[in-house]
C-alpha cells in the first residue's frame, strides 16, 4: 500500500517541478539583443599639395599703381604650397600639422614715353609658414569637421620696377630703377576644415581659414633703408579658401 502512495507523491512532485520550470522559461528572452557598436579612434597622417585664394586688402596698393600708370592688382589670387600633419595618439581626436604657401600678383605694362620706351611693374607678393593644432569632429565614416588654429611667420614683399631700354653690367649709370620694400609679420591663423577620406589613403580637404596679423615689423626698403609712410592696409590680414589633396593613412 505504502508504494502506490509513493509513485502518486513522486507523480504528482514531477508535475509541479515541470510546471515551474515552465513558469521560469517564460520569463526568459530570446530576442537576440545588438551588439554594442566597436567605436574606432580618429588617426591620421598625411601630406599634400595646398592651393588658396587669397584675399588681401589691395586698395593702397592699386592706388600705387595708378600712380605708376600700371592697371590693378588682382585680389583674390593663388597661393600654393604643402602641408604636413600627424594625429598626436595620446590625446583623442587631436592633430598637428606645418604647412608653407607662397604666391604673388603683378602688374606689368610697356609705356611709351619721350625718348624711348619703358617698361613699369609692380609686384606684391606673399610667403608664409605656419605651425597648426587641429580637432577632429568625425560624424560619420569617411567625413570629418576639423576646427583649429595656427601660427603663422609670413613676409610680405612690394617691388616697383622701372626699366628704359636694355640692362648693362658693365655700366654704373642706367635708366633703370627698382625699389624693393619688405614686411615679417606674426600672426593667428583661424581655420575650419571639411575633410573626406575618398581611400584609406587619399584624403580630399576645403577649408576657410582667416589670417589675422598681431605683431610686425618696419617696413624695409632695398634690405638695408626704411621705408616710410607705408599704409597699414598693406599687410597679411585677410580670407583664405583652400582645397588640398594628401596621401598617407586616414582613419
Amino acid at each position: 500500500m505504502f508504494r502506490p502512495f509513493a509513485i502518486v507523491l513522486m507523480t504528482m512532485f514531477s508535475i509541479v517541478c515541470a510546471s515551474a520550470q515552465d513558469d521560469r522559461l517564460d520569463e526568459l528572452s530570446f530576442d537576440e539583443e545588438p551588439l554594442p557598436e566597436e567605436t574606432v579612434a580618429y588617426s591620421s597622417i598625411g601630406i599634400g599639395p595646398v592651393f588658396s585664394l587669397y584675399t588681401p586688402d589691395v586698395t593702397d596698393l592699386n592706388s600705387r599703381a595708378a600712380n605708376m600708370q600700371l592697371d590693378e592688382l588682382s585680389s583674390p589670387f593663388l597661393l600654393a604650397g604643402a602641408e604636413f600633419f600627424t594625429a598626436v595618439g595620446f590625446v583623442p581626436n587631436v592633430r598637428l600639422g606645418f604647412s608653407w604657401l607662397s604666391g604673388s600678383v603683378s602688374s606689368v605694362k610697356d609705356l611709351v614715353s619721350i625718348g624711348g620706351g619703358v617698361k613699369k611693374s609692380l609686384d606684391y607678393a606673399i610667403s608664409t609658414r605656419s605651425i597648426h593644432i587641429d580637432y577632429a569632429i568625425v560624424p560619420t565614416a569617411k567625413l570629418a569637421i576639423v576646427p583649429g588654429v595656427g601660427a603663422t611667420w609670413g613676409y610680405s614683399t612690394i617691388t616697383s620696377s622701372t626699366i628704359s631700354g636694355s640692362y648693362d653690367w658693365a655700366s654704373d649709370s642706367t635708366a633703370s630703377s627698382q625699389v624693393f620694400l619688405e614686411q615679417s609679420s606674426l600672426c593667428v591663423l583661424p581655420r575650419l576644415s571639411i575633410e573626406y577620406a575618398v581611400t584609406p589613403f587619399l584624403n580630399l580637404r576645403a577649408q576657410a581659414s582667416y589670417t589675422v596679423p598681431v605683431s610686425t615689423s618696419d617696413w624695409s626698403a632695398n634690405t638695408y633703408g626704411t621705408a616710410l609712410n607705408v599704409p597699414s592696409s598693406i599687410s597679411l590680414q585677410g580670407l583664405s579658401a583652400q582645397i588640398g589633396v594628401f596621401v598617407g593613412l586616414f582613419n
